[in-house]
């Protein structure tokens, strides 16, 4: 399943080439090294999911463009923010088919640009009168950065299972899904109940995200697809992925899996072995029915919501993502 935004956000084409806009006049707002590191990964591309799920959760008869915005803005630039700090962790050299900004400068311009960014996402939303606004995105940033250091902490850990996999992706991902969802509910002055609702959209389709890109480590198609990280990259990096979850409870060849995690530095042969494995084990089949499974639980809570726009534009995210995994 390797998404692309024209096709899943067709319908709000208008509404992100608005956002898309604003990012211009922001990054043209800044000067020097800030300015060029903004634009190389502000104004990279990306499937803008996150602003996209915001903005359905915020259709309704009030629906203002033009006082959404920054809210929208908001969502993509901590998801920027993080995943620049995430290349740094990583180390990773490319990141949407472009240099990271380590590669390209140093660490700390990295890390100050990061930290810029996330700084920015609060001075966005203090916009808005609404406690719950700025509550929701203090929340979202803590999981995301508690997932962030427990993936750290969990490298090369084959002991752990899907329980605490599903705690990882819960926090790490799920988490500016989750809120992304909430804050259009928010701002379109939906009930408490039905703002429940859509976190709980939020978190399932983040967790069928996660799971996919698990998949996508392993697929060698998204090299074509320009996405501009290696297949084996978590492999590489020694990130326990659910495929790899499954894989280790094959009998035959646990030990060889086990042992290949023990070793210092994970190396091309060996990541080529490893995806030589998996199709043996079942792993990706078992992955790709759990994607299945939370894709279907966001459909169900997608079904509830009594809106008939945001209803009707959840549905249609999950009928892309159905189809794209090869589902309904």
């Amino acid at each position: 399943m390797i998404l692309e935004k024209r096709k899943l956000f067709s319908f709000l084409a208008h509404d992100l080439e608005i956002l898309e806009e604003y990012f211009r006049e922001f990054a043209a707002g800044l000067k020097g090294v800030l300015k060029n590191t903004v634009e190389s990964t502000l104004l990279a591309g990306g499937k803008r999911i996150r602003p996209g799920l915001f903005f359905i959760c915020a259709k309704g008869k009030d629906f203002n463009i033009d006082y959404l915005i920054p809210a929208a803005a908001s969502i993509e630039i901590i998801h920027t923010a993080s995943l620049i700090h995430d290349d740094i962790i990583d180390k990773s050299l490319l990141r949407r088919g472009r240099k990271t900004i380590h590669n390209t400068y140093d660490r700390d311009t990295a890390k100050f640009v990061g930290n810029y960014l996330f700084t920015q996402t609060f001075v966005l939303l203090n916009k808005y009168n609404d406690p719950r606004i700025l509550e929701e995105i203090s929340v979202a940033a803590q999981n995301l950065v508690r997932g962030e250091f427990d993936q750290i902490k969990t490298k090369k850990d084959l002991g752990q299972g899907e329980r605490i996999y599903l705690k990882k992706i819960n926090e790490k991902t799920s988490s500016l899904f989750k809120v992304s969802c909430a804050l259009g509910g928010i701002l379109s002055n939906s009930s408490e109940a039905e703002i429940e609702k859509m976190r709980r959209f939020g978190q399932y389709l983040g967790i069928s995200f996660q799971i996919n890109d698990d998949l996508l480590d392993m697929d060698a198609r998204k090299i074509s697809q320009n996405l501009g990280k290696p297949t084996g990259n978590d492999i590489r990096q020694g990130n326990i992925t659910l495929p790899i979850i499954y894989a280790v409870r094959n009998r035959r060849f646990k030990k060889e899996i086990r042992d290949l995690f023990t070793r210092e530095e994970i190396k091309n042969k060996d990541i080529d072995r490893l995806l030589t494995i998996l199709p043996e084990t079942d792993a990706i089949e078992h992955a790709r029915e759990r994607l299945k499974f939370y894709l279907g639980k966001a459909r169900e809570i997608a079904e509830s919501i009594s809106s008939g726009p945001k209803r009707q534009g959840l549905l249609k995210v999950c009928s892309f993502f159905e189809q794209e995994a090869g589902g309904r």
